[in-house]
């Protein structure tokens, strides 16, 4: 069914004059926006299909469309403040910026609670669904179907998108993080906080590095878990970290006697399983992991590459791997299969219009030459960056601050997070963002992947180090990372070797 359109897309000709439009806007519109205070309510949040709950004061708070605030068009911001237990709370919350870009704050929140009690001791936690997001006019693609997306062609991938595109409920030029900045100070002043902490994972950094450029007075400290560097276009490395990610667990086989004994030479055996899933994959068909019906799927090179890419992400996903690729081997896909559909089916209520919206404005445009060579010598090879840039090619870019991805210099109080194996966010785009932080310190994790924010003692690291932040005779204390270590490997679908 066609849905409302909010607003023209722009033509190709147009497009100059529309960009060179939105950048002049961006100057002028910071200064002070009076808003109307925020009333909130009791709610209820959920993720995971209900399966997970969390009980919270919601509102909505409405916005501009275009951050300008010329056009009379207006969206929803959903909003939910998690109280603090103490009945004297701080003043100054915690604020959560989600990653993706296309997932909600209130769903990871509701997900990783467990890992903010300590923070919700004395303060509140502030939840916003991004523009984009969850409750918040959110830009899904009802159409791509993520695990099924997996197995298609390059072709159709671009084709669906694109068909997404032109059904969007909303324009997805002022779907950026630059409106998202403007959005979270709106909500700032609505609530009454004076400051804020502000947590944020992955693509979520960047939304939190920009809004500290605008707002330093605002911002008491900022966790970054997964950083994004201000200055770095997202796309090309994604390739690259992510083999890295892959020798290296590869390399902690070999190195274990167990694994090596039982898997052999895996890089080999990789690159010979997937030349033959280019000439003839595999139809299979297998319950779904959760609900048991009945799924079936064509497992595709990109299909099989796109299962590694996210079995990587985290430490007890990772260690499976090995195991897995070995039963598919043998001709044994189901494991694989199905672990691909598992954590597929967790993106769900990712808003991919979001996706395409942020990445299309923010980075592919800042890309300059790839080498094409060089992805094509990873698991993944070029074929991310070809969809992308097709994608991006009719995609309209939308509304970006000129100084957004300038190098971001900061005396605001800052704690990193890194993960060892981190195959997105490596550790060295940790010590390139730390690079323009004077009060910055790292927390690495040896052997952890992407976001630190459930591991070992790092949630008692958080709240202490926002308890004390601005604290001049005050140093954290990180040492219990270092008992942090890789999940070990199995050794056969039955568990780790002795």
């Amino acid at each position: 069914m066609k849905r409302r359109q909010h607003g023209p897309r722009p033509s190709p000709a147009k497009g100059a004059s529309q960009r060179r439009r939105l950048a002049s806007l961006s100057l002028a519109l910071f200064a002070y926006v009076p808003v109307d205070a925020l009333e909130l309510s009791d709610c209820t949040l959920s993720a995971a299909e209900g399966r997970v709950e969390a009980h919270a004061r919601c509102g909505r708070l409405q916005v501009p469309l275009d951050p300008s605030g010329v056009a009379d068009e207006t969206i929803d911001l959903f909003v939910a403040v998690v109280p603090a237990v103490a009945p004297e709370a701080t003043g100054d919350p915690l604020a959560v910026l989600a990653g993706g870009p296309g997932q909600a704050a209130t769903e990871l929140y509701t997900l990783a609670q467990p890992a903010f009690a300590r923070v919700l001791a004395r303060r509140d936690v502030l939840l916003i669904d991004q523009r984009g997001t969850g409750g918040s006019a959110p830009l899904h693609c009802e159409n791509i179907d993520v695990w099924e997306g997996l197995a298609v062609s390059a072709d159709d991938v671009v084709a669906v998108t694109l068909e997404c595109l032109r059904e969007l409920e909303s324009d997805p030029r002022w779907f950026t993080t630059s409106a998202a900045v403007r959005d979270l100070e709106r909500v700032r002043q609505a609530l009454g906080y004076e400051r804020l902490n502000l947590y944020a994972i992955s693509y979520g950094t960047r939304v939190a590095q920009h809004y500290m450029r605008r707002h330093p007075e605002h911002t008491r400290s900022v966790v970054l878990d997964g950083v994004l560097p201000a200055s770095l276009a997202l796309g090309p490395d994604i390739a690259i970290n992510s083999q890295a990610a892959l020798e290296a667990l590869f390399a902690r086989c070999a190195e274990d006697a167990a694994c090596a004994t039982a898997f052999g030479d895996l890089p080999t055996r990789l690159d010979a399983w997937l030349e033959g899933l280019d000439t003839a994959p595999p139809a299979l068909d297998l319950p779904h992991p959760l609900s048991g019906e009945p799924v079936a799927m064509t497992l595709t090179r990109d299909a099989a590459v796109g299962a590694i890419r996210l079995l990587l992400y985290a430490p007890p996903t990772a260690s499976l791997l090995p195991a897995m690729l070995d039963e598919a081997f043998a001709e044994r896909h189901q494991p694989l299969a199905a672990q691909l559909v598992n954590v597929a089916s967790g993106l769900a209520s990712f808003a991919y219009g979001l996706n395409f919206a942020v990445l299309c404005t923010e980075d592919e445009p800042f890309w300059g030459t790839v080498d094409l060579a060089a992805q094509n010598r990873t698991y993944l090879g070029a074929t991310g960056i070809e969809v992308q840039r097709r994608i991006c090619a009719e995609w309209p870019r939308g509304f970006m601050d000129e100084d957004l991805k300038a190098p971001l210099t900061s005396d605001v109080p800052a704690l990193f997070l890194s993960g060892e194996f981190d195959p997105i966010t490596p550790p060295r785009y940790t010590r390139l963002a730390m690079a323009g932080f004077s009060r910055g310190v790292e927390v690495f994790g040896r052997g952890q992947g992407h976001g630190l924010l459930g591991s070992g003692c790092v949630p008692e690291l958080l709240a202490e180090f926002i308890d004390h932040a601005g604290e001049t005779d005050w140093e954290l204390d990180a040492s219990c990372a270092d008992e942090l270590r890789a999940a070990p490997l199995f050794a056969s679908p039955m568990g780790p070797g002795p």
